[in-house]
């Protein structure tokens, strides 16, 4: 590998439903065999995360697939979204506490959509910091679907490559080999 390719800071993203990351789902095989692929094809040396121990805890788990799959291979792991005590110092709100308060507030879509947006964004600065601060190339981030597009945008405004492993996880009905994607699905019916 050339010295450019080894300093290049590569995080592979798949979008999925956070159901998928928790242990005794009934997905948790053919989730498990996608991660570990996309580990081999971007010989990933790190994995985290949109989860903390906090929220493993409130659906009675220790620890994530992810992180029992980064033990497996030997690699880094890390829990990268803030817990409520982080999110409350953040002043990040739950997507679901925005919409009543729309509903109370007689609020628009575009006010309401950009609520969410603002609250997501600091999140998605919580996870990029804990990325650089891991410092450890390439990293498969796991995260719902619904960050992808603007988490990669994010990333790759702080000079970091982003390769979409999955938009969607939760909706593919097989699995395909890791493609190296840009395009966002929806664009792609345009």
């Amino acid at each position: 590998m050339d010295g450019s390719a080894a300093k290049m800071r590569n995080v592979v993203l798949m979008g999925t439903s956070h159901k998928h990351q928790l242990p005794g789902n009934i997905s948790e095989v053919a989730f498990r065999d996608f991660v570990e692929q996309i580990c081999n094809v971007f010989k990933v040396r790190a994995i985290a995360e949109e989860m903390n121990l906090e929220a493993l805890a409130q659906k009675h788990a220790s620890q994530s697939l992810c992180e029992r799959i980064a033990n497996a291979k030997g690699v880094t792991h890390r829990y990268c979204d803030p817990n409520n005590e982080q999110r409350r110092t953040l002043h990040i709100r739950q997507e679901q506490d925005i919409r009543l308060d729309a509903f109370f507030n007689d609020w628009d879509q575009e006010r309401v959509e950009q609520e969410v947006r603002a609250s997501h964004s600091i999140r998605e600065r919580c996870w990029l910091n804990e990325l650089l601060d891991m410092d450890c190339w390439p990293v498969l981030f796991v995260c719902g679907a619904d960050h992808i597009e603007y988490f990669r945008g994010a990333l790759e405004s702080n000079d970091l490559h982003a390769d979409v492993a999955a938009w969607d996880w939760s909706n593919l009905e097989t699995h395909p080999a890791v493609e190296h994607s840009h395009a966002h699905p929806r664009s792609a019916s345009r």
